[in-house]
Protein backbone atom coordinates (compact mmCIF):
# COMPACT_ATOMS: atom_id res chain seq x y z
CA UNK A 1 0.00 0.00 0.00
CA UNK A 2 1.09 3.45 -0.80
CA UNK A 3 1.72 6.07 1.95
CA UNK A 4 -0.94 8.34 -0.09
CA UNK A 5 -3.23 5.65 0.23
CA UNK A 6 -3.19 5.22 3.97
CA UNK A 7 -3.66 8.64 4.62
CA UNK A 8 -6.86 8.80 2.50
CA UNK A 9 -10.61 8.58 3.98
CA UNK A 10 -12.15 5.59 2.85
CA UNK A 11 -16.32 5.43 2.13
CA UNK A 12 -18.43 2.91 1.69
CA UNK A 13 -21.80 2.99 0.57
CA UNK A 14 -24.18 1.10 2.71
CA UNK A 15 -27.82 0.20 1.63
CA UNK A 16 -30.11 -0.54 5.01
CA UNK A 17 -33.66 -1.32 4.89
CA UNK A 18 -35.97 -0.29 7.52
CA UNK A 19 -37.04 -3.11 9.76
CA UNK A 20 -40.73 -2.01 9.76
CA UNK A 21 -41.27 -1.78 6.18
CA UNK A 22 -38.56 -3.14 3.77
CA UNK A 23 -38.17 0.36 2.54
CA UNK A 24 -34.23 0.79 1.69
CA UNK A 25 -31.85 3.79 2.37
CA UNK A 26 -28.70 4.59 1.17
CA UNK A 27 -25.54 6.52 3.18
CA UNK A 28 -22.14 6.68 3.35
CA UNK A 29 -19.71 5.48 6.37
CA UNK A 30 -16.91 7.63 6.14
CA UNK A 31 -13.25 5.89 7.51
CA UNK A 32 -10.61 8.23 8.57
CA UNK A 33 -6.70 6.93 7.88
CA UNK A 34 -6.00 7.14 11.97
CA UNK A 35 -8.97 7.91 14.86
CA UNK A 36 -11.99 6.60 14.27
CA UNK A 37 -14.98 7.01 16.54
CA UNK A 38 -18.20 4.79 16.68
CA UNK A 39 -22.02 5.38 16.93
CA UNK A 40 -25.65 5.32 15.83
CA UNK A 41 -28.03 6.81 14.04
CA UNK A 42 -32.13 7.38 14.41
CA UNK A 43 -33.43 7.28 10.96
CA UNK A 44 -37.10 8.28 10.10
CA UNK A 45 -38.37 5.79 7.48
CA UNK A 46 -38.83 7.50 4.06
CA UNK A 47 -41.84 5.34 3.56
CA UNK A 48 -43.74 4.57 6.73
CA UNK A 49 -42.31 7.03 8.88
CA UNK A 50 -41.66 4.68 12.15
CA UNK A 51 -38.10 5.60 13.45
CA UNK A 52 -35.37 2.69 13.35
CA UNK A 53 -31.60 2.95 13.90
CA UNK A 54 -28.11 1.97 12.54
CA UNK A 55 -24.82 1.65 13.84
CA UNK A 56 -22.03 3.25 11.53
CA UNK A 57 -18.06 4.66 12.53
CA UNK A 58 -18.20 8.58 12.35
CA UNK A 59 -21.49 9.04 12.81
CA UNK A 60 -21.36 13.23 12.94
CA UNK A 61 -19.27 13.56 9.72
CA UNK A 62 -20.42 10.67 7.88
CA UNK A 63 -22.88 11.61 4.61
CA UNK A 64 -26.52 10.88 5.32
CA UNK A 65 -27.61 9.94 1.73
CA UNK A 66 -31.42 9.86 1.64
CA UNK A 67 -31.62 9.42 5.51
CA UNK A 68 -33.67 11.14 7.17
CA UNK A 69 -31.44 11.21 10.28
CA UNK A 70 -33.03 12.28 13.70
CA UNK A 71 -30.34 12.21 16.32
CA UNK A 72 -26.58 11.02 15.93
CA UNK A 73 -25.12 9.74 18.86
CA UNK A 74 -21.25 9.12 19.24
CA UNK A 75 -20.49 6.28 21.84
CA UNK A 76 -17.69 8.08 23.41
CA UNK A 77 -19.72 11.37 24.23
CA UNK A 78 -23.44 10.23 24.56
CA UNK A 79 -23.88 6.44 23.15
CA UNK A 80 -27.14 5.18 21.77
CA UNK A 81 -29.46 3.71 24.68
CA UNK A 82 -32.77 3.68 22.98
CA UNK A 83 -35.47 1.40 22.06
CA UNK A 84 -35.54 1.88 18.34
CA UNK A 85 -35.13 -1.41 16.18
CA UNK A 86 -32.10 -1.93 14.56
CA UNK A 87 -31.81 -1.95 10.97
CA UNK A 88 -30.88 -6.21 10.72
CA UNK A 89 -30.75 -6.10 6.53
CA UNK A 90 -28.10 -4.16 5.30
CA UNK A 91 -25.40 -4.05 2.30
CA UNK A 92 -22.36 -2.35 1.22
CA UNK A 93 -21.87 -2.00 -2.41
CA UNK A 94 -19.48 -0.62 -4.85
CA UNK A 95 -22.30 -0.10 -7.26
CA UNK A 96 -22.03 2.33 -10.13
CA UNK A 97 -24.80 1.13 -11.89
CA UNK A 98 -26.88 4.21 -11.61
CA UNK A 99 -23.82 6.67 -12.11
CA UNK A 100 -24.19 9.35 -14.98
CA UNK A 101 -21.35 9.78 -17.07
CA UNK A 102 -22.27 11.33 -20.19
CA UNK A 103 -19.27 11.45 -23.09
CA UNK A 104 -19.04 13.31 -26.55
CA UNK A 105 -16.98 11.94 -28.53
CA UNK A 106 -15.08 14.53 -30.70
CA UNK A 107 -13.36 11.44 -33.00
CA UNK A 108 -16.70 9.81 -34.69
CA UNK A 109 -18.20 12.01 -37.00
CA UNK A 110 -19.58 15.28 -36.36
CA UNK A 111 -22.87 16.52 -36.02
CA UNK A 112 -22.01 20.13 -35.91
CA UNK A 113 -20.83 20.82 -39.27
CA UNK A 114 -20.18 24.17 -41.41
CA UNK A 115 -23.33 24.38 -44.20
CA UNK A 116 -21.07 26.16 -46.40
CA UNK A 117 -17.74 24.58 -46.37
CA UNK A 118 -19.26 21.06 -45.31
CA UNK A 119 -16.35 20.96 -42.25
CA UNK A 120 -17.05 19.31 -39.30
CA UNK A 121 -16.28 22.19 -36.32
CA UNK A 122 -16.33 19.95 -33.18
CA UNK A 123 -12.44 19.43 -32.65
CA UNK A 124 -11.75 22.91 -34.03
CA UNK A 125 -14.53 23.79 -30.67
CA UNK A 126 -12.32 21.66 -28.27
CA UNK A 127 -8.98 23.02 -29.76
CA UNK A 128 -10.24 26.61 -29.00
CA UNK A 129 -11.65 25.23 -25.80
CA UNK A 130 -8.23 24.17 -24.63
CA UNK A 131 -6.66 27.65 -25.69
CA UNK A 132 -8.42 29.22 -23.37
CA UNK A 133 -8.82 27.12 -20.28
CA UNK A 134 -6.63 29.54 -17.98
CA UNK A 135 -8.94 32.42 -19.02
CA UNK A 136 -11.39 30.12 -17.87
CA UNK A 137 -10.08 29.12 -14.44
CA UNK A 138 -10.15 32.50 -13.65
CA UNK A 139 -13.53 33.35 -14.05
CA UNK A 140 -14.38 30.30 -12.25
CA UNK A 141 -12.07 31.64 -9.00
CA UNK A 142 -14.37 34.93 -9.54
CA UNK A 143 -17.68 32.90 -9.56
CA UNK A 144 -16.53 30.88 -6.69
CA UNK A 145 -15.70 34.15 -4.40
CA UNK A 146 -19.38 35.99 -5.72
CA UNK A 147 -21.28 32.50 -4.84
CA UNK A 148 -19.66 32.07 -0.91
CA UNK A 149 -20.68 36.28 -0.75
CA UNK A 150 -24.54 35.33 -1.91
CA UNK A 151 -24.13 37.05 -5.24
CA UNK A 152 -25.76 34.09 -7.33
CA UNK A 153 -28.71 32.90 -7.66
CA UNK A 154 -29.14 29.25 -7.72
CA UNK A 155 -28.26 27.89 -11.04
CA UNK A 156 -27.63 23.84 -12.69
CA UNK A 157 -25.02 24.54 -15.04
CA UNK A 158 -21.89 26.57 -15.94
CA UNK A 159 -21.94 27.47 -19.59
CA UNK A 160 -18.49 28.86 -21.71
CA UNK A 161 -19.47 30.46 -25.10
CA UNK A 162 -16.22 30.38 -27.34
CA UNK A 163 -15.48 31.24 -31.31
CA UNK A 164 -14.85 28.39 -33.69
CA UNK A 165 -12.89 29.18 -36.87
CA UNK A 166 -14.04 28.49 -40.02
CA UNK A 167 -13.02 29.82 -43.30
CA UNK A 168 -16.70 30.60 -43.85
CA UNK A 169 -18.10 34.25 -43.22
CA UNK A 170 -20.48 33.23 -40.01
CA UNK A 171 -19.32 33.49 -37.01
CA UNK A 172 -19.58 30.18 -35.39
CA UNK A 173 -19.98 30.27 -31.56
CA UNK A 174 -19.82 26.90 -29.43
CA UNK A 175 -21.53 26.46 -26.15
CA UNK A 176 -20.08 24.28 -23.86
CA UNK A 177 -21.60 23.26 -20.39
CA UNK A 178 -20.60 21.25 -16.94
CA UNK A 179 -22.92 20.94 -13.72
CA UNK A 180 -22.48 23.73 -11.42
CA UNK A 181 -20.58 22.21 -8.21
CA UNK A 182 -19.78 25.04 -5.20
CA UNK A 183 -16.80 23.10 -4.57
CA UNK A 184 -13.26 24.42 -4.92
CA UNK A 185 -11.59 21.20 -5.11
CA UNK A 186 -13.83 19.61 -7.40
CA UNK A 187 -11.38 19.06 -10.50
CA UNK A 188 -12.04 21.87 -13.13
CA UNK A 189 -10.44 20.21 -16.27
CA UNK A 190 -11.34 20.36 -20.14
CA UNK A 191 -12.72 16.95 -20.03
CA UNK A 192 -15.63 17.90 -17.43
CA UNK A 193 -16.92 20.13 -20.09
CA UNK A 194 -19.63 18.86 -22.79
CA UNK A 195 -20.40 20.48 -26.15
CA UNK A 196 -24.10 21.58 -26.52
CA UNK A 197 -24.25 23.29 -29.82
CA UNK A 198 -22.26 25.16 -32.60
CA UNK A 199 -23.97 28.27 -33.68
CA UNK A 200 -24.67 28.69 -37.59
CA UNK A 201 -25.41 24.62 -38.17
CA UNK A 202 -28.16 23.06 -39.46
CA UNK A 203 -28.85 19.69 -37.83
CA UNK A 204 -31.52 18.19 -40.08
CA UNK A 205 -29.44 18.84 -42.93
CA UNK A 206 -26.38 16.63 -41.42
CA UNK A 207 -28.27 14.35 -39.47
CA UNK A 208 -31.39 13.72 -42.30
CA UNK A 209 -30.34 11.32 -44.25
CA UNK A 210 -28.96 7.34 -44.97
CA UNK A 211 -26.18 6.56 -42.60
CA UNK A 212 -24.47 3.37 -40.26
CA UNK A 213 -26.26 2.21 -36.96
CA UNK A 214 -22.54 3.19 -35.36
CA UNK A 215 -23.10 6.67 -37.16
CA UNK A 216 -26.46 6.64 -36.04
CA UNK A 217 -25.70 5.80 -32.25
CA UNK A 218 -22.46 7.94 -32.02
CA UNK A 219 -25.09 11.02 -33.35
CA UNK A 220 -27.64 10.01 -30.80
CA UNK A 221 -25.08 9.93 -27.29
CA UNK A 222 -24.59 13.77 -28.80
CA UNK A 223 -27.99 14.55 -28.75
CA UNK A 224 -28.82 13.15 -25.64
CA UNK A 225 -25.36 15.64 -24.21
CA UNK A 226 -26.83 18.26 -25.95
CA UNK A 227 -30.68 17.92 -24.79
CA UNK A 228 -29.03 17.52 -21.35
CA UNK A 229 -28.26 21.21 -21.25
CA UNK A 230 -31.53 22.44 -23.36
CA UNK A 231 -34.16 20.40 -22.93
CA UNK A 232 -36.65 19.65 -20.33
CA UNK A 233 -37.39 15.54 -20.75
CA UNK A 234 -35.44 13.17 -23.26
CA UNK A 235 -38.06 10.28 -24.69
CA UNK A 236 -35.90 7.42 -25.54
CA UNK A 237 -38.30 5.13 -27.42
CA UNK A 238 -36.79 1.42 -29.43
CA UNK A 239 -38.69 -1.71 -29.16
CA UNK A 240 -34.95 -3.69 -29.63
CA UNK A 241 -31.67 -2.76 -27.49
CA UNK A 242 -28.90 -4.48 -29.47
CA UNK A 243 -29.76 -7.33 -31.59
CA UNK A 244 -30.68 -11.17 -31.45
CA UNK A 245 -26.73 -11.78 -32.59
CA UNK A 246 -25.19 -10.13 -30.10
CA UNK A 247 -24.15 -11.98 -26.92
CA UNK A 248 -25.62 -11.17 -23.23
CA UNK A 249 -22.41 -8.91 -22.92
CA UNK A 250 -22.40 -6.93 -25.91
CA UNK A 251 -25.76 -6.40 -24.74
CA UNK A 252 -25.38 -5.10 -21.74
CA UNK A 253 -22.29 -2.57 -23.25
CA UNK A 254 -25.09 -1.03 -25.55
CA UNK A 255 -27.13 -0.69 -22.25
CA UNK A 256 -24.46 0.54 -19.81
CA UNK A 257 -23.25 3.17 -22.38
CA UNK A 258 -26.45 4.50 -23.10
CA UNK A 259 -27.73 4.69 -19.22
CA UNK A 260 -24.48 6.67 -18.66
CA UNK A 261 -25.33 9.27 -21.30
CA UNK A 262 -29.36 10.03 -19.54
CA UNK A 263 -30.29 11.51 -16.50
CA UNK A 264 -32.84 9.69 -14.77
CA UNK A 265 -35.07 12.28 -13.31
CA UNK A 266 -35.84 13.70 -16.69
CA UNK A 267 -35.77 10.43 -19.03
CA UNK A 268 -38.90 8.13 -20.40
CA UNK A 269 -37.56 5.21 -22.19
CA UNK A 270 -39.95 3.29 -23.95
CA UNK A 271 -39.14 -0.53 -25.17
CA UNK A 272 -40.68 -3.99 -25.80
CA UNK A 273 -41.09 -6.16 -22.13
CA UNK A 274 -38.75 -8.58 -23.16
CA UNK A 275 -35.84 -6.21 -24.16
CA UNK A 276 -36.40 -4.95 -20.21
CA UNK A 277 -35.96 -8.95 -19.61
CA UNK A 278 -33.01 -9.25 -21.29
CA UNK A 279 -31.24 -6.38 -19.73
CA UNK A 280 -32.07 -8.01 -16.36
CA UNK A 281 -30.86 -11.37 -17.99
CA UNK A 282 -27.48 -9.81 -19.04
CA UNK A 283 -27.15 -8.29 -15.84
CA UNK A 284 -27.84 -11.75 -14.44
CA UNK A 285 -24.77 -13.39 -16.39
CA UNK A 286 -22.34 -10.69 -14.64
CA UNK A 287 -23.22 -11.73 -11.33
CA UNK A 288 -25.94 -9.21 -10.23
CA UNK A 289 -29.12 -10.06 -9.54
CA UNK A 290 -32.10 -7.59 -10.31
CA UNK A 291 -34.49 -8.51 -7.93
CA UNK A 292 -31.90 -8.52 -5.28
CA UNK A 293 -30.94 -4.59 -6.27
CA UNK A 294 -34.46 -3.82 -6.15
CA UNK A 295 -34.71 -4.66 -3.11
CA UNK A 296 -32.32 -2.72 -1.49
CA UNK A 297 -33.09 0.04 -4.09
CA UNK A 298 -30.07 0.31 -6.03
CA UNK A 299 -31.17 -0.62 -9.84
CA UNK A 300 -30.39 1.73 -12.42
CA UNK A 301 -33.75 3.81 -11.94
CA UNK A 302 -34.36 4.22 -15.24
CA UNK A 303 -34.63 0.59 -15.67
CA UNK A 304 -36.54 0.90 -12.63
CA UNK A 305 -39.76 3.43 -14.27
CA UNK A 306 -39.00 1.84 -17.77
CA UNK A 307 -42.48 1.75 -19.71
CA UNK A 308 -43.19 -1.29 -21.86
CA UNK A 309 -45.44 -1.73 -24.99
CA UNK A 310 -45.71 -4.88 -27.18
CA UNK A 311 -47.29 -3.54 -30.07
CA UNK A 312 -44.99 -1.09 -31.51
CA UNK A 313 -42.07 -0.99 -34.10
CA UNK A 314 -40.93 3.14 -34.37
CA UNK A 315 -37.72 4.25 -33.25
CA UNK A 316 -37.90 7.89 -31.95
CA UNK A 317 -35.73 10.10 -29.78
CA UNK A 318 -36.80 13.76 -28.16
CA UNK A 319 -34.94 16.02 -26.56
CA UNK A 320 -38.72 17.31 -25.08
CA UNK A 321 -39.28 21.15 -24.51
CA UNK A 322 -40.92 24.53 -25.53
CA UNK A 323 -39.22 24.01 -29.24
CA UNK A 324 -38.58 20.25 -29.09
CA UNK A 325 -35.85 18.32 -31.27
CA UNK A 326 -36.88 15.03 -32.76
CA UNK A 327 -35.06 12.41 -33.76
CA UNK A 328 -35.76 9.00 -36.12
CA UNK A 329 -35.16 6.35 -38.41
CA UNK A 330 -35.19 2.81 -39.18
CA UNK A 331 -32.23 1.72 -36.25
CA UNK A 332 -32.16 0.20 -33.53
CA UNK A 333 -29.95 1.05 -30.52
CA UNK A 334 -27.07 -0.76 -31.69
CA UNK A 335 -23.46 0.06 -33.60
CA UNK A 336 -22.92 -1.55 -36.85
CA UNK A 337 -21.93 -0.96 -40.68
CA UNK A 338 -25.60 -1.54 -41.95
CA UNK A 339 -27.20 1.28 -43.35
CA UNK A 340 -30.41 3.13 -42.20
CA UNK A 341 -32.68 5.89 -42.82
CA UNK A 342 -32.93 8.85 -40.16
CA UNK A 343 -34.15 12.15 -39.80
CA UNK A 344 -34.51 15.40 -37.52
CA UNK A 345 -36.51 18.13 -36.74
CA UNK A 346 -37.94 21.05 -34.44
CA UNK A 347 -41.45 20.25 -33.56
CA UNK A 348 -43.46 22.30 -30.87
CA UNK A 349 -43.95 20.70 -27.86
CA UNK A 350 -48.11 20.58 -28.84
CA UNK A 351 -46.82 18.93 -32.30
CA UNK A 352 -44.27 16.13 -30.11
CA UNK A 353 -47.36 15.55 -27.80
CA UNK A 354 -49.74 15.11 -30.60
CA UNK A 355 -47.59 12.90 -33.10
CA UNK A 356 -45.47 11.29 -31.08
CA UNK A 357 -46.38 10.50 -27.63
CA UNK A 358 -50.07 10.42 -27.81
CA UNK A 359 -49.79 7.58 -30.45
CA UNK A 360 -47.55 5.54 -28.02
CA UNK A 361 -50.07 5.60 -25.64
CA UNK A 362 -47.61 7.47 -23.35
CA UNK A 363 -47.91 9.49 -20.33
CA UNK A 364 -45.53 11.53 -19.34
CA UNK A 365 -44.67 12.79 -15.78
CA UNK A 366 -44.03 16.02 -14.71
CA UNK A 367 -40.55 17.45 -15.76
CA UNK A 368 -37.99 17.92 -12.59
CA UNK A 369 -37.63 21.26 -11.50
CA UNK A 370 -34.61 23.48 -13.32
CA UNK A 371 -32.58 26.31 -11.81
CA UNK A 372 -34.24 29.66 -13.46
CA UNK A 373 -31.12 30.81 -14.03
CA UNK A 374 -26.87 29.71 -15.43
CA UNK A 375 -23.60 31.02 -15.82
CA UNK A 376 -21.96 31.84 -19.13
CA UNK A 377 -18.36 32.48 -19.20
CA UNK A 378 -17.92 34.36 -22.70
CA UNK A 379 -15.21 36.53 -24.16
CA UNK A 380 -15.78 40.16 -24.77
CA UNK A 381 -14.01 43.13 -26.18
CA UNK A 382 -12.54 43.52 -22.94
CA UNK A 383 -11.81 40.14 -21.44
CA UNK A 384 -13.30 37.15 -20.37
CA UNK A 385 -16.61 38.22 -18.45
CA UNK A 386 -19.32 36.02 -16.44
CA UNK A 387 -22.74 36.64 -16.93
CA UNK A 388 -26.30 35.25 -15.21
CA UNK A 389 -28.44 33.98 -18.06
CA UNK A 390 -32.29 34.21 -17.64
CA UNK A 391 -33.57 30.13 -17.71
CA UNK A 392 -31.77 27.26 -17.34
CA UNK A 393 -29.80 27.11 -20.04
CA UNK A 394 -28.59 29.84 -22.97
CA UNK A 395 -30.50 30.36 -25.64
CA UNK A 396 -29.85 27.93 -28.82
CA UNK A 397 -28.58 29.73 -32.11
Amino acid sequence: MSLSNFFETKRKNYAAKCPHCGDPHHYTELKFPVVNDRGTWVIKCNACGEPFAVDLKNPIESPTGNCMVLERYDDEEKPYVGNFEYATDTAVYKLAINDEDPVFDYSGHPIYCCPDTGEGLEQSALAELSAAMNDIREQWAIILNNYLARRVPEVDHLAVSIKVPCSCPRKHMATFYRPFQLNPNVSFEMDGFLLANISGTELDDVLSGIHTKSYLMNALDKLIVRWRLYKDQILIAAPFVGHQWKSKTEKLEIWERLLKQLDAKRTVFLTRSATWSGYKSALQETGLDHDVLVSYGLENQIVATGNKKQDFHAKVYIGIGGQSEVFSGSANLVDGPSMENSSFAVSSYTKVIEKYVDPLKLSLPEASDRADHHLMISPTEDGWKTTIGVGPAPELS
